[in-house]
């Protein structure tokens, strides 16, 4: 019922935003549900039965057909397309123009050779030969028998990002590098920089993750379901601001 429960929060939230003094006494009051319910199945300290995600959902208005169909999806077991890296995997691959090859590999007019992809993303021949020898021998890129070329196996990765790793830091700062460079040589209608400041409780970080997590794949998902010509990299950063060491 996770699914659920991201919505029950969604719908606060957005009505905190719209009235900041909106209350979760006056939320429960709407869906018809206590307030001690919905507080612990947004904390997760409840689990969320087919009968109460069903009055929830009835009480933020939802379709029957809409009911039906979460309530439905959350009975199936979900087969995740993205395979997750373990560290050591991803100790191998941490720099930033391995997946940039993977993506690169999924655009329309892609040539699997390392002067071609070299060109396309400014990398040296020498540095896109070991990349490209090391997905192979990792599978996560396949090469053709016909054509001796290089190609996606079709399969998306992600590594674990809740453990601070050397390998995961080196990642993440080779991201604020790549940010900083793109805001001084790529065009403003070329790309999107935004930032937004806000106040919240702490206790709700783990549904904060899930919440990225979910627009990360639903971006992916929308956004790569048309023509590919060009790889893209979006960042999304959470940090806080207040209680930190000095």
């Amino acid at each position: 019922m996770e699914k659920i429960r991201l919505i029950l929060l969604e719908e606060f939230v957005k009505a905190q935003a719209r009235n900041p003094s909106y209350s979760m006494r006056s939320y429960s009051k709407k869906i018809g549900v206590s307030q001690a319910a919905v507080s612990e199945v947004l904390s997760g300290k409840r689990p969320l039965t087919a009968k109460t995600a069903q009055k929830i959902l009835s009480g933020l208005d939802k379709s029957p057909a809409e009911i039906a169909g979460l309530l439905e999806a959350q009975e199936r077991p979900q087969a995740s397309k993205y395979k997750s890296l373990d560290m050591d995997t991803f100790h191998l691959i941490s720099e930033w123009h391995y997946y940039a090859i993977l993506s690169l590999a999924e655009t329309k007019d892609f040539k699997g050779t390392a002067p071609w992809i070299a060109e396309r993303l400014g990398l040296s021949k020498k540095l896109t030969e070991e990349a490209l020898e090391r997905l192979l021998r990792l599978g996560m890129l396949e090469k053709s028998k016909v054509t001796g070329e290089v190609r996606t196996t079709g399969e998306q990765f992600e590594a674990i990002s809740e453990i601070a790793t050397p390998a995961l830091k080196k990642a993440n700062r080779q991201n604020i590098e790549l940010i900083t460079d793109a805001l001084e040589s790529v065009p403003v209608e070329r790309r999107d920089f935004t930032a937004m400041t806000l106040c919240f409780d702490p206790d709700r970080l783990n549904d904060a993750r899930k919440m990225i997590k979910n627009f990360r794949r639903d971006f992916t998902r929308v956004m790569e379901s048309g023509k590919k010509k060009e790889v893209y990299k979006i960042c999304i950063q959470l940090f806080p601001l207040t209680g930190r060491a000095k």
